[in-house]
């Protein structure tokens, strides 16, 4: 999967790379806007961008599998003495007490470093190749098939995983199940309850949703020979876990706001950017947000994370996460202070009517909200995650998905919100505050309708997560033993032992 999910990428780049040069640049100036969506039906633009997405939204669970499960820490007694161990292809003598914490740090230290070099790389390619998109397009594809190339050298390494089902297609078959068992009484039949081997045998149904607990009654001995996976028939612990997945679904709406709010960073901040004077890159503005986002991702987990979890273990994702949104009002807030204030430099100096003028105010006013969107995005968006990591069954292979599927949801639904506000716009004040470019929009009192949706979504956030039982936990990424990040393999060593006569009197 993840083999074709990066040739499906990288075939994407590719098809960029020969849609942009020749309809959108002529000798460095851009075609009119208007006449861009025309162009575009022509080219493979739409082609590679669809396969931009499927490529990128399918790597997430394969890059899991075939990294952090590939590792496995074999635990050991801390008075252990040093014995031979199995790194991969390599073999060590160590000492296995402290062993995990040791691989841990390591491969902390490597991820950092790389990530690092893949942004100075990527500053350095946006800089050197500022005209060319092509060229820009065509050196991401070489990257991602070389890195492909890599991955394929150990190959013969990766070790072989069973596949795991996925916890939404096991809550429909859990709703499924009970809806075609809706006439039964699950009270009557608490005998008759299915449970798989290996599961908690005295595990109960509760009350809650209680319509879905037909899904674990047996109507018969033949439901014993039923496959796993059919769509007849669920165990106790699926039928709970369904009921988790399906409670979270009014926390996860209050979290579509974040992803709206998240997105002006890639459209109406950028165009801020792009019209402002100063020698300040977008992609400059883009790394600091990055920076801001990590910065106040791992001071959170510092300061005052774990001093909740002290006091209320379970109440840290939902202050975090409430933090944020917070946050995202004062993101917005700013936004607009400071788009009033570009508005009034081209008012002031006559190109208020120009659509293709730079506004004769500095691009560093935009630090700060894009500072306070990185915050924004290492509060909210952690907290998201570490909520689905701690809610979610399997959460290690979907808990980022569930985060950047609701992001996504965000995004898609900004573009009814710019719609609503154009409607508006057009009653109320006969203009449209959603011009062709950014010096004929109104982004002052767009940003301003941000504010109020984000204000609106905290209010909901509080009444929901106020609601919400925090007392199911399903894991805890952070404490988990097996936490995997090499495989270490203990040999066995054989003791030769050899028989002696003895004297017997």
């Amino acid at each position: 999967m993840l083999i074709l999910s990066t040739v499906l990428y990288s075939a994407g780049l590719v098809l960029l790379a020969f849609s942009v040069p020749e309809y959108f640049f002529n000798n460095g100036k851009e075609c009119p806007l208007k006449d861009c969506f025309k162009t575009l039906r022509h080219t493979p633009f739409w082609e590679g961008l669809a396969l931009l997405i499927v490529g990128g939204a399918s790597q997430v669970i394969p890059l899991y599998s075939l990294s952090f499960k590939q590792t496995k820490v074999v635990k050991a007694p801390e008075d252990s003495g040093p014995t031979r161990v199995k790194v991969a292809c390599c073999r060590f003598v160590v000492k296995l007490g402290g062993w995990r914490q040791f691989l841990q740090k390591v491969i902390g230290w490597l991820c950092r470093r790389f990530l690092i070099m893949g942004v100075i790389t990527s500053v350095y390619g946006f800089l050197s190749f500022k005209n060319n998109w092509h060229q820009r397009y065509l050196a991401l594809a070489i990257a991602i098939f070389i890195g492909l190339l890599w991955f394929l050298c150990g190959f013969p390494f990766y070790g072989r995983r069973r596949l795991q089902p996925s916890p939404l297609l096991t809550m429909m078959r859990t709703m499924i199940a009970a809806l075609q068992k809706r006439h039964l009484n699950y009270q009557e039949h608490l005998d008759q309850l299915h449970r798989h081997c290996g599961e908690d045998q005295n595990q109960l149904l509760t009350d809650h949703l209680e319509m879905l607990n037909n899904a674990a009654v047996k109507e018969s001995l033949a439901d014993d020979n039923l496959p796993t996976g059919n769509w007849r028939l669920c165990s106790v612990k699926e039928v709970e876990q369904s009921k988790l997945l399906l409670d979270l679904i009014p926390m996860s709406a209050t979290f579509i706001a974040y992803g709206m709010v998240k997105s002006l960073g890639n459209t109406f901040f950028l165009e801020q950017a792009d019209s402002m004077s100063g020698d300040i890159p977008i992609i400059v503005l883009q790394v600091i947000k990055g920076v801001t986002r990590n910065a106040v991702k791992g001071g959170s987990k510092a300061v005052f994370a774990k001093r909740i979890q002290r006091m209320q273990r379970q109440y840290s994702d939902g202050v975090k996460i409430g933090i944020g949104m917070l946050n995202s009002i004062i993101c917005c807030a700013v936004a607009s202070s400071v788009e009033s204030k570009r508005l009034e430099a081209l008012r002031e100096s006559g190109l208020l009517n120009d659509p293709k003028a730079r506004a004769p105010i500095s691009a560093a006013w935009l630090l700060l909200q894009f500072c306070s969107l990185g915050a924004t995005e290492g509060l909210a968006g952690s907290g998201i995650a570490d909520f689905f990591g701690h809610y979610v069954p399997d959460s290690r292979r979907y808990g980022p998905v569930f985060a950047d599927t609701l992001a996504g949801f965000g995004i898609l639904l900004n573009i009814g919100f710019i719609a609503m506000i154009n409607y508006y716009s057009r009653f109320r004040y006969k203009e449209s505050w959603v011009g062709d470019s950014v010096n004929e929009r109104h982004l002052d009192l767009i940003y301003r309708a941000y504010v109020i949706l984000a204000i609106l979504n905290c209010f909901l956030y509080a009444y929901v997560s106020s609601s919400y039982s925090y007392d199911n936990i399903i894991g805890k990424p952070e404490d988990e033993p097996e936490i995997p990040f090499l495989e270490v393999k203990q040999e066995e060593e054989t003791v030769a032992y050899e028989l002696q006569s003895i004297p017997v009197r």
